[in-house]
């Protein structure tokens, strides 16, 4: 019997009992170093400027974000560690530089497009407005709506399909980049629901991340994060059987 979400929540806190503090400095880690590394290419962008510059800030903005995900590998194997009950230290989030990350940086590159066909609705209402030769008419703004709320969709759909390839390649060192998205949509099959709800249960820790500025997210996100993961291992039979009748 899947276990529900308050139960996945509660062995989630268990996890993090007495531990927070080397999830919590992960999480500063691996959104400082992309934040960091990103910051001279947006305080050199101008409202006005040429176009090679503009390709270059956009050119620098995807590496950056390949350089995330293979963080985010890191993250995600200490996350196992947790939910496993085996030694981790805070240099497991370099874990994905040292463990073939192009394997990493590929999944990212693949997931990537597959999120930019998704965008293509709103990409070409975006280019009708541009195209408008005069102020845009309520039925073209009715279309741009649908086509982004479309996009929305799709998107949403799409990282629920693909949440747990980076998972895959951590616990099989021999899968490639197409394998594990492959098998990722295979293990999320009639999933997609149970996840979604799990996001949408931290909606409300999530209000309350804004009221404290972001602060808050210190412990939100690895709350999240462990949640996620038990989820994961959950579905690939690792978690002991659940009964209803369990607390």
């Amino acid at each position: 019997m899947n276990r529900p979400c308050k139960e996945l929540k509660r062995i989630a806190r268990q996890n993090l009992s007495g531990r927070y503090g080397i999830p919590m400095a992960a999480l500063l880690i691996t959104g400082s170093i992309p934040m960091v590394a990103e910051l001279p290419f947006s305080m050199l962008q101008k409202n006005t400027q040429p176009l090679s510059q503009t390709i270059i800030f956009y050119v620098a903005d995807f590496l950056i974000s390949l350089l995330a995900v293979v963080l985010s590998a890191g993250l995600a194997q200490l996350h196992l560690s947790l939910a496993r009950g085996k030694n981790y230290e805070l240099g497991v989030v370099f874990y994905g530089f040292k463990n073939h990350p192009d394997r990493f940086i590929l999944t990212g590159l693949l997931l990537t497009l597959m999120e930019l066909v998704c965008l293509s609705p709103l990409l070409a209402g975006y280019f009708l407005f541009l195209n408008a030769n005069a102020s845009p008419t309520v039925s073209q703004i009715m279309i741009f709506v649908l086509l982004a709320v479309l996009s929305m969709i799709l998107t949403v759909f799409l990282q629920l399909m693909y949440a747990f390839p980076l998972y895959l390649i951590l616990d099989d060192p021999e899968l490639s980049a197409p394998q594990a998205i492959h098998q990722g949509r295979l293990l999320m099959r009639k999933q997609k629901g149970r996840l979604l709800y799990i996001y949408l249960s931290f909606i409300g820790m999530q209000l309350l991340n804004l009221l404290t500025f972001g602060i808050a997210s210190l412990w939100i996100m690895p709350y999240q994060q462990q949640t996620l993961t038990n989820f994961y291992l959950e579905l690939r039979g690792e978690l002991p059987p659940y009964e209803s009748s369990q607390r």
